[in-house]
């Protein structure tokens, strides 16, 4: 421990104890420091740093220090140690895999019968709304067989109720089953929401990177008001005290150091602060003084707050009395701890009698007060888990308590509100690529160290030439022989040429040597990328001669060790993110009407309907394997189909959902749509077609009775017709007879004057009957164009659906 003989306090104990500042206090301090103790940020802080590019000289001592000197002067070997950076790559392409990977995270109901039998009151709703619900489906196909019958020429009232009533049973399922699809459709609806809120993209990116750059990775939530709060926790911050559990929602405590100026202490905690508090902050925390003060004595302290120092041991007080403690202070800002543990609570089981006579049991606090006159009968006292929190601004002996020990704002099975996860499996330790690849990064960077070196040094051609040659001012002509090539000698020197013969040339080609460095640092570069699973085809460098199916084979194996880590970040997701939906449960107790944006920049509406959000048990599921990839690939193919023949909604559908789930059940929804549409254009066309047919009917009719007319015209006009031959036939016969001549002659005329009035008539009958009938064929063919305007209008309402 940090500070001095630290213990943690008892939990079971009652209210009034937890009130004194002895015990709260002990409990913040025990968890800070434990979790001090149990978490090397030295470490953590080094692996920053050299992922930032500033590797401590300690991993150069024998590149800086060669000859192992203890003399200061010998250990500052002259070199500059440049970063040739081979970690920020692998990096950025591990959590951008992560970011353009699929990774669904589905709300799903754990068990329907804890939905459907949660409690008494809530089955009763659901039976009375299932009642209500079967009535109304009743209602409805007795309805639809009155209809029927009614169109089939039956008396609606002859239908017996009884065959409309649906199976009892089969009902009932069903019920049950859409209750749970909507309590589970409202829960992911909700999830997106909050996702949307809390900015749950940087969230995760962020907590990514810190898991697979330093092994470990955290996260918070919080509700302040209505509004729910989720933070990643830097890694810097987190102070963890791990037992058994994996995940650090399991754990028994946690602690987590914030740095806050003055203002950011008094906006964070300013309603929750005393007077006395604020004095203290005032007089030590607040720097805009002439002389602000650094250290506070005890004296000072325990005036501040007699209760505080009690907690200390009497070895604690005679120190502090001994030494004034500092107010630590880093960059202008003070440490601020967040702690939460795991505790008891004592809670009453209250047997009473209530007005009606009947004994019920409660649950009562600690401070209930048990009341014969009300009918109270007796109180069990037991001690259950409840998760607390606490803050402290500053030290242990110059700290403010600003919230002492509260309960969390929702109790979660005795989970903390910090999540999170230190290795990638039980015992198999943490995944670290700035640890992985620190060796590699070193040595690639000392090899580097040797050929700038070597590059400085070596001049290939050297030039030698005696020094009386060039007499005075020689660095001066050295450089204008290196800047042009032209060296001036001093030819008094050399009167008989003896020193010029000595001018000589020597070629020191360290070419081979500067490739053979530059290709062991490319080889130590590429085997860093394997040690973490970053090979050519996941780096996108493949041969043109290799296929598709060996290049994707190549990207799965290599990617194998990377599926573990993704998958237990996953798993941690999908705890956040049933923290979050429990959290929402008390954020939104009083409702929630609002619209977001998901994933895929859509608006979308939540209206919540809080009872069945609130009595509801949903749980989370991720799916992030091959084979869902495969299914909305399939869907993405399936919309492309659907938008050839002319289903643009369904394509839409299918392109713009974000999982199988939704597109399936959109699809679904527009597939019933479709098949209701289809059923009512049968509809109308049967009826169309019924009545063409009546029209066709009645026009038949009308040319029979005109083809019947006109057929008895025609047999009246002959057997008239024969009348007349008959008689002039027997007036042939009689030519002897005068009388009968003339009276047959007589008759003759009056059968011309008949038959002429006759075909008059039938003239004036056909006539009246083509007048009919161009009436009637008028009559049908508006009939016609009605129907055919029917069915134009019916078949374009086809397409605007």
């Amino acid at each position: 421990m940090n500070t001095y003989n630290t213990t943690f306090p008892r939990q079971k104990v009652g209210i009034s104890e937890k009130r004194k500042e002895q015990w709260y206090e002990n409990c913040i301090d025990y968890v800070i420091d434990a979790g001090i103790a149990c978490n090397d940020k030295h470490t953590i802080q080094q692996k920053i740093d050299i992922l930032n590019g500033d590797i401590p000289n300690e991993f150069y001592k024998k590149t800086l220090n060669p000859y192992n000197s203890a003399e200061e002067r010998f250990t500052r070997f002259p070199a500059t140690m440049r970063n040739l950076d081979i970690m920020q790559d692998i990096l950025r392409r591990y959590v951008s895999e992560y970011f353009k990977a699929r990774h669904e995270f589905l709300v799903c109901d754990n068990n329907p019968e804890v939905t459907i039998r949660k409690n008494n009151k809530l089955k009763e709703k659901i039976l009375v709304a299932a009642q209500q619900a079967y009535a109304a489906e009743l209602e409805s196909k007795l309805a639809e067989l009155q209809q029927q019958a009614q169109q089939q020429g039956q008396d609606p009232n002859t239908v017996d109720p009884r065959e409309a009533m649906p199976d009892p049973e089969q009902f009932i399922k069903e019920f049950n089953e859409n209750y749970i699809d909507e309590n589970t459709k409202q829960g992911q609806d909700v999830l997106d929401f909050v996702r949307s809120m809390t900015e749950d993209t940087m969230t995760y990116l962020s907590a990514y990177f810190d898991y697979c750059a330093f092994g470990e990775c955290y996260t918070y939530t919080d509700i302040r008001g209505e509004n729910l709060i989720k933070d990643h926790v830097d890694i810097m911050e987190a102070y963890p005290i791990p037992n058994s559990s994996f995940f650090v929602e399991d754990h028994d405590m946690f602690a987590r150091k914030m740095e806050l100026t003055y203002p950011q202490i008094i906006d964070m905690f300013g309603e929750v602060l005393t007077s006395k508090d604020r004095k203290f902050l005032d007089e030590y925390y607040y720097d805009n003084k002439d002389t602000p003060k650094s250290t506070i004595p005890y004296t000072d302290y325990f005036e501040y707050s007699p209760g505080s120092c009690e907690k200390f041991t009497k070895e604690e007080r005679e120190l502090f009395r001994d030494h004034d403690k500092p107010i630590n202070k880093v960059n202008g800002a003070f440490e601020v701890w967040h702690v939460v543990w795991k505790g008891e609570a004592k809670e009453g089981i209250l047997r009473r009698v209530n007005e009606v006579g009947l004994e019920e049991e409660m649950v009562v606090d600690e401070e209930y007060k048990l009341n014969p006159d009300a009918g109270d009968i007796s109180i069990d006292w037991k001690y259950i888990p409840q998760v607390y929190e606490g803050y402290r601004i500053g030290t242990r002996y110059t700290g403010i308590y600003p919230i002492k020990a509260r309960p969390v704002a929702y109790q979660r099975n005795n989970k903390l509100p910090y999540n999170g996860i230190r290795e990638i499996l039980p015992n198999m330790g943490k995944f670290s690529i700035v640890s992985i690849i620190t060796p590699y990064q070193i040595l690639r960077n000392i090899i580097s160290f040797h050929r700038e070196m070597v590059i400085a040094k070596n001049k290939m051609l050297v030039l030698l030439i005696p020094n009386s040659l060039i007499a005075s001012d020689t660095e001066d002509k050295l450089y204008k022989l290196t800047a042009d090539n032209v060296l001036v000698v001093d030819d008094t020197e050399d009167v008989t040429s003896q020193k010029m013969a000595n001018v000589r040339m020597l070629n020191a080609n360290m070419g081979d040597y500067i490739t053979q460095l530059t290709n062991l640092m490319d080889a130590l570069k590429y085997e860093a990328r394997e040690m973490v699973d970053m090979n050519m085809q996941r780096y996108g460098e493949i041969a043109q001669s290799a296929g598709q199916a060996t290049t994707q084979e190549a990207v799965a194996r290599s990617s194998m060790g990377s599926v573990i880590i993704t998958t237990m970040f996953d798993e941690m997701r999908v705890r956040d993110y049933q923290r979050d939906l429990d959290f929402a449960k008390l954020a939104y107790i009083d409702g929630l009407q609002t619209s977001f944006i998901d994933d895929l920049h859509n608006q979308r509406y939540l209206s919540l309907d809080v009872n069945s959000f609130i009595n509801s048990d949903l749980g989370i599921i991720c799916k992030n394997n091959i084979r869902e990839t495969e299914k909305l690939d399939q869907l993405r193919n399936y919309a492309f189909s659907a938008a050839q023949n002319g289903d643009l909604d369904i394509a839409l559908a299918a392109i713009t959902g974000n999982s199988v789930a939704q597109i399936e059940d959109t699809i679904k929804k527009f597939m019933e749509i479709k098949r209701q549409h289809e059923q009512q254009m049968q509809q109308a066309e049967q009826m169309l077609k019924e009545e063409e047919l009546q029209a066709k009917l009645a026009e038949i009719h009308a040319k029979g009775e005109e083809d019947r007319l006109t057929k008895q015209m025609e047999y009246q006009y002959e057997m008239a017709m024969q009348n007349a031959d008959l008689n002039a036939q027997l007036a042939s016969q009689s030519t002897n007879n005068n009388d009968v001549a003339n009276n047959l002659k007589a008759i003759s005329e009056q059968n011309k004057v008949d038959m002429a009035k006759e075909k008059l008539n039938m003239d004036k009958a056909k006539l009246t009957s083509d007048i009919y009938n161009k009436a009637a064929d008028r009559e049908i063919k508006r009939e016609q164009m009605k129907t055919q305007l029917q069915i134009a209008k019916t078949n374009k309402n086809k397409y605007d659906k």
